[in-house]
């Protein structure tokens, strides 16, 4: 029985929003069995992403599965391929998916899993996410609707296709949230103190989120033409792009979103406040006033005389993050509102229910892969953003295909589950965040920049926020901390900036700091100086000789160093023919020690999603919404829309998702 069908095939007729989702078999003949036995006798044959591409052949009679065959040549050798046997030996001592796996191979693992899911499914009568061979898809007519969808999509993904008969648990509330990050935690928490029965279903063991600082408008401390100038930088730095209903949402919400977050944090957000229980502290500070000329990039605005008053505390200190922060709101709600709120960890939401067009539930499946159904008035979908999808990457985020995710497990399900319930994904291509803080400080300062076979390849004025567009056209490099996609190729996004010890005195600088801040980000310090860091991701070096300084950072040395030589000519002269820079940001590396810090932009998240409406509400293609679902944080916009996010205002990606989820969790309480 063969696979070969089309990605219209995948989902037809879903364009005339026939989805009862859980209530009915989205592809038909899902889980019709022969009449004779539990499957139909043949061979079936599917596929999966691992580490590369894992293909099965299974071979099934009436009442078993009979023989696995799996192909894992792209699997790493050690690994994944030494692994066959024994996950073969499992499925069919289980003759299913239930299975401990291999510990040492655990993508393999899970990989096979979904290829057996598949062969199952086939077996059975149906044809659910079984794999066709991969289209380059584009969206239709400018938009990414239900039979865009294709097998891939929802491989990659916790997404469960076709009828779901068999519950372990069955729960009614009023509010369903999924996921419990910065956006779903608020959401949660704050329908719980509306008095709304609150149930969480979040995919990691824990309440996980990440970054640092989140910010909101203070309108009490702006004046009307500020905001208004800050409403069109916010756009225009967008590329333009951005909704604008759902930036005036932001601009009335989030001083009130963010009081409640610090309030919830057991913290004011004034610098320096604690929270003992939780370690979390306001560490530092981005509090400004936007007035006078404003500066992004190559771009300015002049607010004149206006102001716009901006709240952005940071939480920390690293390792301490906005995920602990969120972490401790969520177990206090926990211990404080008990049974009104019910908080089920590893536990994905894998479809959506919808009655008569409007979503009524959801269904979770937990860690031992039984399903729970949760019957609710509203589901708020809050599952982050689709990094991790391979696919969906490539559809709607090519630039970032070749660069390490510095998250995991964020696999497009709200996305997909929102576009199958007749939402429609942003129709332009998405905004990413991608940069660098760990690795040391002064990121923006624009020293000499080498990209890892030691030549000199941009106008270092770009900031590093930018930088990822041009580090495309540069060569990958196999360092630390690369994600499993890229472990044999390398990956794109690395370079070093490099500097002498003269630079407290280089002119026009955006930020110096002397070197004796620079030592909790030296990789070769001791331990104990390794403080507020990440101490796996700081890659700062000093050496008395450029020839040290160059090994040290993994550069090819006569390559690095002719580079240099060719820098300081020009630095000599004032003049830069090679890339533009400006003479007066043209200083000559001669004064020993010598510095450099090897760069690793990632993508840390990709802040578009379903379209959505002011209030967070799913809208479909022709602007009307989707009732009772709502989509927030990276997962809803359209609130950016440049090629990269912008990184004008301070903690505007948190700020965000603290406000659309608090404005979601109001708007929902309403219903």
């Amino acid at each position: 029985m063969g696979n070969n069908f089309s990605r219209r095939d995948f989902l037809k007729g879903a364009a005339a929003g026939a989805f009862g989702l859980a209530t009915a078999g989205i592809l038909g003949g899902l889980g019709k069995a022969s009449a004779e036995g539990i499957y139909t006798p043949g061979t079936y044959t599917a596929t999966a992403q691992g580490m590369g591409t894992v293909k099965m052949t299974a071979v099934f009679d009436a009442n078993s599965i009979v023989s696995i065959d799996l192909d894992l040549a792209e699997e790493t050798p050690a690994i994944g391929q030494a692994a066959k046997d024994a996950i073969i030996e499992q499925l069919l001592g289980a003759q299913g998916t239930d299975i401990d796996g291999v510990s040492s191979a655990t993508i393999t693992t899970n990989a096979a899993k979904s290829c057996l899911e598949q062969c199952i499914a086939q077996a059975k009568g149906g044809a659910a996410i079984v794999n066709s061979n991969v289209e380059q898809v584009l969206a239709t007519e400018g938009t990414f609707v239900a039979t865009d969808i294709i097998p891939e999509d929802v491989n990659a993904s916790a997404v469960v296709m076709g009828e779901i008969k068999d519950f372990a648990q069955e729960i009614d509330c009023d509010i369903v949230v999924c996921g419990a990050g910065a956006a779903g935690v608020v959401a949660a928490v704050k329908a719980v103190e509306e008095g709304k029965k609150v149930v969480v279903l979040q995919k990691e063991p824990i309440a996980d989120s990440q970054g640092n600082c989140a910010s909101a408008i203070v309108k009490g401390g702006s004046t009307p033409g500020g905001i208004a100038s800050w409403k069109n930088m916010c756009i225009a730095t967008n590329a333009w792009r951005s909704d604008p209903r759902l930036i005036d949402a932001y601009i009335d919400n989030s001083e009130e979103a963010m009081r409640f977050l610090c309030e919830k944090g057991g913290v004011e957000g004034k610098l320096g406040d604690k929270n003992e229980k939780t370690g979390v502290e306001v560490y530092q500070s981005s509090d400004t006033v936007f007035t006078g000329v404003r500066v992004d990039g190559t771009q300015s605005w002049d607010f004149g005389d206006d102001k716009v008053e901006i709240f952005a505390p940071w939480f920390g200190p690293k390792p301490n993050n906005f995920g602990t922060l969120v972490s401790g709101i969520l177990n206090d709600a926990v211990e404080q509102y008990g049974d009104q709120i019910d908080v089920h960890y590893s536990t994905p939401v894998v479809q959506l229910i919808q009655k008569d067009g409007a979503v009524v539930g959801c269904i979770g499946k937990d860690a031992s892969g039984a399903f729970v159904k949760v019957n609710a008035k509203a589901v708020i979908l809050a599952t982050g953003a689709y990094e991790n999808n391979p696919t969906m990457v490539r559809r709607f985020c090519p630039d970032t295909e070749a660069f390490d995710k510095k998250v995991y497990h964020r696999t497009g399900d709200g996305n997909i589950l929102a576009v199958l319930a007749g939402g429609v994904m942003e129709p332009v291509a998405h905004s990413t965040v991608m940069h660098d803080f760990d690795a040391g400080l002064m990121w923006d300062n624009p020293y000499l920049f080498l990209n890892m076979e030691g030549k000199r390849f941009t106008n270092e004025t770009v900031e590093m926020a930018y930088i990822s567009k041009q580090l495309r056209w540069q060569p990958s490099f196999k360092g630390e901390n690369m994600d499993h996609e890229h472990q044999e190729t390398g990956s794109k996004g690395w370079y070093c900036q490099i500097y002498d010890n003269d630079y407290m005195n280089y002119v026009d600088m955006p930020m110096l700091v002397p070197p004796v801040a620079m030592k909790k980000y030296m990789k070769e310090g001791p331990a104990e100086d390794h403080v507020g860091v990440f101490p796996h991701l700081i890659d700062t070096f000093c050496a008395d000789t450029l020839e040290e300084l160059v090994e040290k950072l993994g550069l090819p040395k006569e390559e690095a160093l002719a580079s240099i030589q060719r820098y300081n000519e020009l630095c000599d002269e004032g003049y830069d023919p090679d890339f533009g820079k400006n003479p007066k940001f043209l200083n000559k590396i001669q004064t020993a020690p010598f510095w450099g810090i090897r760069r690793h932009i990632r993508c840390s998240s990709i802040t578009a999603g379903v379209l959505t409406d002011a209030n967070s509400m799913v809208v479909r293609e022709d602007g009307t919404p989707v009732q009772g679902l709502y989509a927030v944080g990276n997962l809803g916009g359209q609130f950016f829309g440049g090629c990269d996010y912008p990184f004008f205002s301070p903690g505007l990606s948190l700020g965000h998702a603290v406000t659309f989820g608090y404005i979601a969790a109001k708007h929902a309480c309403s219903l």
